[in-house]
């Protein structure tokens, strides 16, 4: 593994050392969730949450999976995830692991790729590493900050390490919610091209992939969305910083970021600057 370029928080600098058991632990979770929720994904029965968003059965197989590994392993540590009840008993754990089963539910339901497992470790509200799992594609890339990250695939097992080619191409989603926003970060950036997915996971994965350099989020978003994209994104050597180009703060008693920018820019921090001049700013809440 390299060591990243930049890291949000950064944690301790011998985390290897210190997380390498808690890496291999939500690796092994985060495969096995994943190929239970891939064997159920075909004639899925979806149903709504309070809040509109759907789950299915997969979601809360993934979860059960996840939480079986994570609590067998480190039973002091909490547990945020997005399939189940919060618990402000968290705010007051140092370690908290923050999980989404199943991030990109929607295309899950569509019986399409683009979605992923999602698991990654904050430590006092900084995040040491994360685990993404794109079970329908066959690849997984898991991370500690400040240590480098790994992908494996269809070519093997890899370090993997951020393009540094400048692409000017930004990621997103294209849904209507987020539609407002997504109309005043290009216009505060014209000169990106814009492609969309779902899943900031598979997003994070294709940026990693070489095929965008920038996402936005002008909008609230859970940390379950984005703990395990960013901590694999900063582990490869990329910047994750929220809207206001500060660092992303994990375990907060909402349990949410006020919006994001992931890149593997340099000039990252000119971009986060050009939006603030621009008068984009995080508002709403936003399911990714």
């Amino acid at each position: 593994m390299t060591s990243a370029r930049s890291a949000g928080g950064r944690p301790p600098t011998n985390s290897a050392a210190l997380f390498a058991h808690e890496l291999a632990i939500a690796s092994l979770a985060a495969r096995a969730a994943g190929q239970v929720a891939l064997g159920m994904q075909g004639g899925i029965c979806a149903t709504d949450k309070a809040d509109g968003s759907p789950v299915t059965p997969g979601d809360l197989a993934a979860d059960q999976v996840i939480r079986h590994h994570l609590e067998m392993h480190f039973p002091n540590d909490a547990i945020l995830s997005e399939e189940a009840a919060d618990s402000a008993l968290r705010l007051g754990r140092q370690r908290v692991w923050i999980i989404d089963p199943i991030d990109g539910t929607k295309d899950y339901i569509a019986g399409g790729d683009g979605w992923a497992v999602q698991i990654a470790l904050a430590v006092e509200g900084v995040v040491v590493l994360g685990v993404l799992e794109l079970a329908a594609c066959n690849v997984h890339l898991a991370g500690i900050v400040g240590c480098g990250a790994t992908i494996v695939d269809h070519r093997g097992s890899r370090n993997l390490f951020a393009p540094t080619t400048a692409l000017t191409t930004m990621i997103g989603s294209s849904s209507q919610r987020n539609a407002s926003s997504l109309v005043e970060i290009r216009a505060a950036l014209p000169e990106f091209a814009f492609t969309s997915c779902t899943s900031v996971g598979v997003k994070v994965h294709r940026i990693l992939r070489g095929e965008a350099d920038l996402y936005v989020h002008a909008r609230e978003i859970h940390e379950w969305d984005v703990a395990a994209p960013a901590a694999v994104l900063l582990a490869a050597g990329g910047f994750a910083t929220a809207l206001d180009g500060d660092d992303l703060i994990y375990n907060t008693p909402q349990g949410r970021c006020a919006g994001l920018v992931f890149s593997t820019r340099a000039d990252h921090h000119v971009l986060v600057e050009r939006l603030r001049a621009s008068g984009v700013r995080a508002a709403g809440l936003s399911r990714t």
